[in-house]
């Protein structure tokens, strides 16, 4: 069986890529540990607090606080943001036994986009005759890091998460039972608390950034790609699929 960590990314107007990082599940815990190791060394580096989330639209374009020291942060840079991608998905990619797979489309629904990633997914473990578990960001109904909501907010928080995530348990819940490969509901990973969503986002971003960069009559000759969010995605080439284009599948 694999687990399997989502993110997407994209442009609204213009469609939607899933980004799934597959660990089997006796690899688990050493992949999170290489992840885990490479926290450690940019907190060294960087004064970056292992717990704070790794962002990577935030952390490649310039945005947020991210050191822990009050004087840290303007020595936190482009360059050491840049390097900080690069450094958590070196040490991701010197686990040997993970996958690394992008699905992309013009489907501007981000639900029906999901239906077409899933549909592909199943397909996937039925050739490698397997089974995934799905963990997608998204809201678990939890208040930010440090923050106690009141039992009403906590009510909120809850129906909201339940609400927002309908649509793609559904998508799960069509698969035919007697044939599926991908188990159980879909089941929503809120990034700030989760370490391997984190590493999801910044594969999906740098995945979607790289499909920029090849086909902007895609995604619009306008944009401009993100170069250091494509160098840290290129770290795990040796974790594409075969016969991916740069670890991409373009559905149309």
């Amino acid at each position: 069986m694999y687990l399997c960590y989502v993110d997407d990314s994209g442009d609204p107007a213009r469609g939607v890529t899933f980004s799934a990082l597959l660990i089997a599940e006796v690899s688990w815990a050493g992949v999170l540990e290489k992840w885990l190791v490479a926290r450690r060394d940019i907190q060294r580096q960087f004064g970056v607090d292992t717990k704070r989330e790794l962002h990577a639209s935030e952390l490649f374009k310039g945005r947020g606080r991210y050191s822990d020291t009050s004087d840290g942060e303007p020595g936190f840079g482009s360059a050491q943001r840049a390097a900080t991608g690069r450094i958590a998905l070196t040490a991701l990619a010197r686990h040997p036994e993970l996958v690394v797979v992008t699905i992309a489309m013009s489907e501007r629904s981000k639900p029906k986009a999901y239906g077409e990633f899933i549909t592909w997914l199943d397909r996937w473990a039925e050739q490698e005759d397997t089974y995934v578990l799905v963990f997608y960001d998204g809201q678990q109904g939890l208040e930010h890091p440090g923050i106690t909501p009141t039992p009403e907010h906590r009510q909120e928080l809850w129906e909201s998460a339940v609400r927002d995530s309908a649509p793609y348990r559904e998508v799960h819940r069509a698969l035919p039972i007697s044939s599926r490969r991908i188990i159980e509901d879909i089941i929503m990973q809120d990034s700030r608390y989760s370490q391997l969503i984190q590493a999801a986002d910044l594969i999906a971003y740098g995945a979607y950034q790289r499909h920029v960069q090849d086909h902007p009559e895609i995604w619009g000759r306008d944009k401009k790609p993100v170069a250091a969010a494509i160098l840290a995605y290129m770290k795990l080439r040796q974790h594409w699929l075969p016969g991916s284009e740069n670890g991409i599948f373009w559905l149309g």
